[in-house]
């Protein structure tokens, strides 16, 4: 039930233009520090991957892998998504928090 609720978060973000995909849009956003979190696709490379923990690390920007972002924010090919809004990264970090505790 939790884990509906996060997708359905990252989708409301999303609709609400407060999420943006995609890999050069988000990299770019996250080194101007216009991000609030990041969600990858747990799919994505395994560069990618390390690239972007290094990068949200550098930046104190938290971040996460989800499976199925693409699906989640309606773009079943992107891997990166940013969560621009602090009220939208607080909703999904607090049902990520949930999701591990359960």
């Amino acid at each position: 039930m939790v884990e509906k609720k996060l997708y359905g978060a990252i989708g409301l973000a999303r609709r609400a233009g407060k999420c943006i995909t995609g890999d050069f849009v988000v990299e770019r956003a996250l080194k101007a520090k216009k991000t609030m979190y990041i969600i990858i696709d747990d799919t994505a490379s395994g560069a990618t991957k390390a690239r972007y923990r290094a990068l949200c690390e550098r930046m104190d920007v938290p971040y996460m892998e989800l499976a199925g972002l693409g699906l989640a924010i309606g773009k079943p090919g992107n891997k990166v998504a940013a969560v621009t809004d602090g009220n939208f990264a607080g909703m999904i970090g607090g049902l990520l928090e949930k999701t591990e505790g359960t």
